[in-house]
């Protein structure tokens, strides 16, 4: 027991490193190093709010009084999952040299991508609450509610980046795939329009859809200080779960191969 407690120590240890590593080089030699953790997501937070809010003009939803308010709170989740498992479709063999050595425990690597995109994304979480603050909007009892929500998200993505890292490994080109059908994800989830613009046939479409599940878990925590449905919190529990149980366990299995397929 203590051995394992310490071995699982470690690995965490190791993890939060990689992470810490993975911010420094993405701003390292820049001089506003950091700033620019700040200055991305609220870059994209204008563009799309500019494009789908003046441009194409989509309504705003019932409960939100701009069309930013009502865009942040599935465009910054989204932001993170698609970071999380894009990255984790090539990590491996962006790390081919570490993950041929037989002591070093490779699912490290798509962890650290994982709470990578987690920890821009809670940084952004910040800028929007500073505009939901500066609306009015801001409730901080029912903020409470993204913790388990960004808990969730975290197996969910977790989930899909072990699915991506372990057959884009087998078969290199999965990875073009990936992206391919995280685009398909983005525009079948209601983050830049509301759910009322779905014609009433492809309504199953969002009781399926897990990020939908999740953009409304956050709209209600951030703006319409409601709790989720019991029902939706269930079905996105239970997909997270079994996606990071089957997940990792192919992973685990294919694990061995690794080293010889880089």
């Amino acid at each position: 027991m203590s051995s394992n407690r310490k071995r699982l120590s470690a690995r965490l240890f190791l993890v939060k490193e990689m992470v810490l590593r993975d911010i420094r080089a993405r701003y390292a030699g820049s001089r506003l190093g950091i700033f620019w953790a700040f200055a991305q997501p609220l870059l994209w937070i204008l563009l799309y709010a500019w494009v789908f809010g003046v441009i194409l003009r989509i309504p705003v939803e019932k409960g939100f009084s701009t069309f930013p308010e009502f865009l942040l709170a599935g465009l910054l989740p989204w932001m993170a999952i698609q970071e999380g498992i894009s990255r984790a479709s090539t990590v491996l063999a962006d790390n081919a040299a570490m993950v041929k050595k037989t002591v070093f425990p490779v699912e490290t690597l798509v962890l650290s991508v994982v709470f990578a995109a987690v920890v821009n994304q809670v940084i952004a979480f910040v800028i929007y609450a500073a505009y939901l603050g500066w609306l009015g909007h801001l409730s901080l009892p029912w903020l409470l509610l993204t913790i388990p929500a960004l808990a969730v998200q975290t197996l969910m993505t977790f989930g899909i980046a072990c699915f991506a890292a372990t057959v884009t490994t087998l078969v290199r080109d999965v990875a073009h795939g990936v992206n391919i059908a995280l685009t398909v994800v983005f525009y079948a989830t209601p983050i830049v329009y509301p759910p009322s613009m779905i014609p009433s046939n492809f309504r199953w479409v969002l009781s399926v859809n897990p990020v939908a599940h999740l953009a409304e878990w956050y709209r209600r925590a951030f703006t319409l200080h409601t709790a989720p449905d019991a029902s939706s919190v269930l079905y996105l529990t239970v997909f997270s779960g079994v996606a990071a149980v089957l997940a990792a366990a192919l992973f685990l299995r294919a694990r061995p191969h690794f080293a010889d397929l880089l």
